[in-house]
């Protein structure tokens, strides 16, 4: 005789455990969707681009830009103050987001690039009263104002030898020595040297050669693949609102050259090196 089954016990969940059931089911989408976007503050850039205060952005481009891009996806931006020769490590680990206003082939590694939203050059700048120079060649054996942790392939090819560096902490400190005669020339960011002669005319600084033309993006963590669409479409509509003009005209006059907004710019992760 088989014996007759006995309901199995169940345990009601009270109140309190229903509410905390519900939270956490509630909560558990809501925090992956409001993830902080984590952008590198690089610690050896200076204005227009980025002025830290201790290990925080205080003001500049990098900041704003961030600042712009995290809004439209949503997100709040959190800064990761590192210097530039770090940010590659930190975006393959995971440890950053997003480092902006560099270009492939700066990094290595499986990166993911955006589409680019503003022009610059690597140019050699030297005091108004130093001849410009004629071929680049003619830095061979010239001490050169550089910045640590900054390599210059395409100066060094055309120099056709190592350079002479005279390494400086940030691009600021480099364009000082400069100014105080500490080297006739340097290499810079051309957007940097020209926020640095609006605002210090004097001892003049200008632009003797031009090394490289650039265009330049962001670098995207491959852990964050599916961010890679979501940010070229908030770069193409800041380009085509004109909030990021703005931003570029309230810091530079005349303002930065921007890329134009693109009708069907690519989604899909990219990847370039060297």
């Amino acid at each position: 005789m088989k014996p007759a089954s006995r309901p199995s016990a169940r345990l009601a969940p009270g109140p309190w455990g229903r509410a905390a059931l519900l939270a956490l089911l509630i909560g558990m989408p809501c925090a992956a969707a409001t993830a902080p976007l984590r952008i590198v503050a690089p610690t050896n850039q200076t204005m227009p681009l980025l002025r830290m205060a201790g290990d925080r952005p205080a003001e500049g481009l990098l900041k704003d830009f961030g600042e712009l891009v995290a809004r439209k996806l949503g997100r709040t931006p959190q800064f990761v103050a590192l210097p530039s020769k770090r940010a590659q490590t930190a975006l393959m680990r995971g440890e950053a987001d997003l480092h902006c206003y560099v270009k492939p082939g700066w990094l290595q590694g499986d990166l993911l690039w955006t589409r680019p939203f503003l022009a610059s050059a690597e140019v050699v700048a030297a005091q108004g009263d130093v001849p410009p120079l004629k071929r680049l060649a003619a830095l061979r054996g010239e001490p050169v104002g550089t910045v640590l942790g900054y390599v210059y392939p395409r100066l060094e090819a055309a120099v056709g030898a190592p350079l002479l560096r005279q390494d400086a902490t940030d691009a600021d400190a480099n364009l000082r020595r400069l100014a105080a005669g500490r080297v006739r020339y340097a290499v810079t960011d051309r957007n940097t040297l020209r926020y640095w002669a609006q605002r210090r005319p004097d001892p003049a600084l200008r632009e003797v050669a031009v090394i490289e033309s650039y265009e330049l993006g962001c670098a995207l963590s491959p852990r964050e693949a599916g961010l890679l669409g979501p940010i070229n479409q908030a770069i193409d509509a800041m380009l085509a609102d004109g909030s990021w003009e703005r931003l570029i005209a309230a810091a530079m006059t005349p303002p930065l050259r921007l890329i134009a907004p693109t009708s069907s710019t690519p989604s899909s992760p990219r990847t370039e090196t060297n």
